[in-house]
Order: structure tokens, then C-alpha cells, then sequence
């Protein structure tokens, strides 16, 4: 049986064993809290709508979500016991992994894919950057120097004839990634929703350096050390069940997810209309996962590792 079989069954497992039905669980039983560590952006807005929708609860969590900037924040937050599971991008976690942090992929969250995209590397309009080439010697802002938006950014400018290695990155976070390039105090800057279409009248897409990694992929998920899953594993299966129920509901519910996005995120509600949202993977798939971790693995000089090994595989 694969991985994914045993994931799936250990979920409906789950199900069974621990009542995550709304029906079945007991109104007035305690519920176990999770201290969640969340990039605030589309591509893990699960926990939002899981929060409003009362699936956390459902299933007798009390999951209380604390905000930070980058992925490698997040694993660093994870590792040292300041969280109990955390969202982080494929190519961080495989990175971390291969520097001996104990951190597994516990369920998925957003994926990239090219028929609705929904980041861009993206300069001034009037910018005389126009190629790959033009970055030489100019400042690009990724959200950190481990994760995918290095790793994307990278692989674009030397699929096109450039040299990613003469350019000069820096860490932002997200939100202040547009006025960065707007400040001129960047060149171009790996801009993802709804960040993108908030500065959009300013800015032009360079590139779509996403898809230097694959068309369609895994870019985040959900994490957790394993220290924690080995005596948290109840509490694993029953987030990982939430989420799942959530991403069935926000791939059909994009209208309705746009006001709880507008909520959690305090977006102007034009923006979350006009701007492209991020589909989430139902299940950890390792045709997904496997090409960041290929894409990471060029830049961080680590030999790339099979997908399946940063996946939990509960009872083992």
C-alpha cells in the first residue's frame, strides 16, 4: 500500500475513531489547542476558512494562528518548539530537512498552477529591465534565501539567458514587496496575490518565474517537527482532516472564500475581485511535491531528495 493510501486511510480512520463530524461531536467537550504558525497570503488561507467555517472546531480543535513573514521563519519557529505546525513552501522544507531539522509535511495547502497564476516577478512599468539578462548586477527582493521564491527566481532568469548568480537578493516580506520596487529601492521583486494585483497599475510582469519550476506544483503545505507528531499524532490527523474538508470547500467556493480572505487579511474587497486565487491540493501527491524540491536542490548545492520522505506517514 502507498503512502497516500495509508494517508487517506488513516484519515478516514480519524474520522471514525474521533468523531470529526459536527453531528457526533460532543457540544460541550474541551476543545485541544494548536498554536499555528501562518504566512498571511491566498496560498494558506485554508486556516481562515477552516477558522469562520468552524472546521477546526468540528473536529475539537482550537487553533489559534499567529502570523509570520517567510517559510524559513516559520521551520525555524517549528524547530525550536515556538509552534506546533507551521505553512511552509516545498523547497524550504526539503532544505531544512537535508540540514538535519526534523520537519515533515503533514497535509497541503496552496498549489501554483500556470492557468491561473498567481505570483510575478515584476518591475516598474517604465523599468529598462525587459530579459532575463538585464538583472546582472541588480537587486531582486524574494521573501527569503531558502525558499521557492529564490529557488523560482533563480531558475527563470537561467532558463533565459541570464546569470542568477550575478544578481543581488534581499528578504522582504510580502506586503511590502510593491513599494519596494515602487520606492526604487529594489529592481524587481517575486510579488505573489493578493499583493500583485493590489500594485498592479504600477507595475509590470517580468516574468512568470513560477513556472521555471514545473506548470503545475505543490508550493506550500502544511508542517509539523516530529517530536511533535509523535505525541500529537490525534491531533495531526484531526488538523490534516480539517484541511482537507476545507480545500474541498474553498476549490468550490471562491466567492464566498473572497469575503473571509477580505476578513482575516483586511484586503480592500476590489482587489480580492479582480485577483487570481490559489487552488489547493485535496491530498500530498509526490508528482507535486517532488519539483520544487528538484529546483531548490540546483541552488542549495544538496542532492535532491524523494518527495515521499518529507511526508508524515502516521503509525510509522
Amino acid at each position: 500500500m502507498n503512502l497516500f493510501r495509508r494517508l487517506t486511510f488513516a484519515l478516514l480512520a480519524t474520522v471514525l475513531a474521533f468523531g470529526v463530524t459536527p453531528a457526533s461531536r460532543a457540544a460541550d467537550a474541551p476543545l485541544a489547542v494548536i498554536n499555528l504558525i501562518n504566512l498571511p497570503a491566498d496560498n494558506s488561507a485554508e486556516v481562515y476558512y477552516a477558522q469562520e467555517l468552524g472546521f477546526f472546531k468540528d473536529v475539537g480543535l482550537d487553533v489559534r494562528i499567529t502570523p509570520m513573514t517567510n517559510s524559513g521563519a516559520i521551520i525555524a519557529a517549528l524547530a525550536g518548539g515556538g509552534g506546533d505546525i507551521g505553512n511552509a513552501v516545498v523547497g524550504s522544507v526539503a532544505d531544512a530537512r537535508g540540514k538535519g531539522i526534523p520537519i515533515l509535511y503533514i497535509a497541503p495547502a496552496g498549489l501554483y498552477d500556470a492557468k491561473s497564476p498567481t505570483a510575478a516577478l515584476s518591475v516598474l512599468k517604465d523599468s529598462p529591465i525587459h530579459k532575463a539578462a538585464d538583472l546582472t548586477g541588480k537587486v531582486v527582493a524574494v521573501s527569503g534565501l531558502n525558499d521557492l521564491t529564490y529557488f523560482a527566481t533563480r531558475a527563470w532568469i537561467d532558463k533565459h539567458g541570464g546569470n542568477s548568480a550575478a544578481v543581488k537578493y534581499i528578504e522582504l516580506p510580502f506586503p511590502a514587496m510593491a513599494a519596494a520596487v515602487l520606492q526604487k529601492r529594489v529592481d524587481a521583486a517575486y510579488i505573489i496575490e493578493p499583493f500583485f494585483t493590489a500594485a498592479s497599475g504600477d507595475l509590470r510582469i517580468l516574468a512568470r518565474a513560477a513556472e521555471s519550476v514545473a506548470p503545475r506544483y505543490q508550493a506550500t503545505g502544511w508542517i509539523a517537527n516530529e517530536s511533535w507528531l509523535a505525541s500529537h499524532a490525534d491531533l495531526a490527523l484531526k488538523f490534516a482532516a480539517a484541511i482537507h474538508r476545507t480545500a474541498i470547500w474553498a476549490n468550490a467556493h471562491q466567492k464566498e472564500s473572497a469575503l473571509i480572505l477580505v476578513k482575516y487579511l483586511k484586503l480592500d474587497p476590489a482587489i480580492v475581485e479582480k485577483m487570481k486565487r490559489v487552488p489547493y491540493a485535496v491530498t500530498l501527491e509526490t508528482r507535486l511535491v517532488q519539483p520544487p524540491i528538484d529546483t531548490a536542490a540546483k541552488y542549495t548545492g544538496q542532492a535532491p531528495v524523494a518527495a515521499n520522505s518529507l511526508l508524515w506517514a502516521p503509525g510509522k
